[in-house]
């Protein structure tokens, strides 16, 4: 209850309606910068508590993080400010009920995130150059340890439609039975007749692998990537899943790195 009265009040006191939208009351422009998520790295500090809307560290002589009760106030404001307010709202102003449940499980159990996590991954959409085409590609990435306290970005898998995983198999392209008795004399044949189809002449139990795929043709020159056009984190703790991208509203303190969709396996949120 504590946490669905205090998201109600976060939603009147930092919004307004404005044309079936909120959008947070700033008096001045410098208030709107210091309240917007400008980095992910600031999203994470803001997430755990370790500083505050307005991006200052809160760390003094008479107050820590530590000293800070999990379900306090502060803690339900800076996760109201994380969230891209227009998506969690309905058409009376009030709250989606997930995300403000979902932000009384993280302040109650006191949850927080890390750069070393293995429970986020990046998604960076971007696109490449193939044959004169331009493709679209989603490439995903996850932190990996190198040793110590060093990491680094690594891909750990790519999805595009020039590189698709073939669910059905043509079974009247084979190998015919008898080809050894000719040492395989129409072998070479068979490939280059059915390059496109090639994937029905392997094995019953093959798992085609877009990476290495993906590999091949970087190496090869065969594409060029272009630009990334827009970058996405999820998040997972414990049942919940979050997405956190970057959200341009002009003239608005909702800014920045934010959560943009809350989704659990048995309920989601709007995007």
């Amino acid at each position: 209850m504590k946490s669905r009265i205090f998201f109600l009040i976060m939603l009147t006191v930092l919004s307004v309606s404005h044309s079936s939208a909120f959008i947070f009351t700033q008096a001045v422009d410098e208030e709107a910068l210091m309240s917007k998520v400008k980095q992910i790295d600031e999203f994470f500090s803001r997430f755990n508590l370790e500083t505050g809307c307005n991006g200052n560290p809160i760390d003094s002589a008479s107050i820590t993080i530590d000293s800070i009760p999990s379900d306090s106030i502060m803690r339900f404001r800076n996760l109201a400010s994380l969230l891209h307010i227009e998506n969690f709202v309905n058409e009376k102003n009030e709250p989606d009920s997930l995300a403000w449940e979902f932000i009384g499980y993280v302040a109650r159990n006191n949850k927080r995130i890390h750069y070393a996590d293995t429970t986020w991954h990046a998604e960076a959409i971007a696109s490449f150059l193939h044959s004169g085409k331009t493709y679209p590609i989603r490439i995903f990435l996850k932190t990996e340890n190198v040793r110590d306290v060093i990491y680094k970005w690594v891909i750990t898998d790519i999805d595009t439609p020039l590189i698709s995983e073939t669910d059905s198999i043509n079974h009247s392209i084979s190998i015919m039975p008898g080809a050894h008795s000719s040492s395989f004399i129409t072998l070479p044949e068979t490939i280059n007749l059915n390059s496109r189809e090639i994937e029905s002449l392997f094995k019953k139990d093959y798992k085609p692998n877009r990476l290495a795929v993906f590999a091949w043709l970087v190496s090869s020159d065969k594409i060029k990537m272009k630009n990334v056009t827009n970058v996405k984190y999820h998040f997972t703790l414990d049942d919940y899943q979050f997405t956190v991208e970057r959200i341009e509203n002009d003239n608005t303190g909702n800014n920045g790195w934010l959560i943009n969709e809350i989704h659990t396996e048995t309920k989601q949120s709007r995007q």
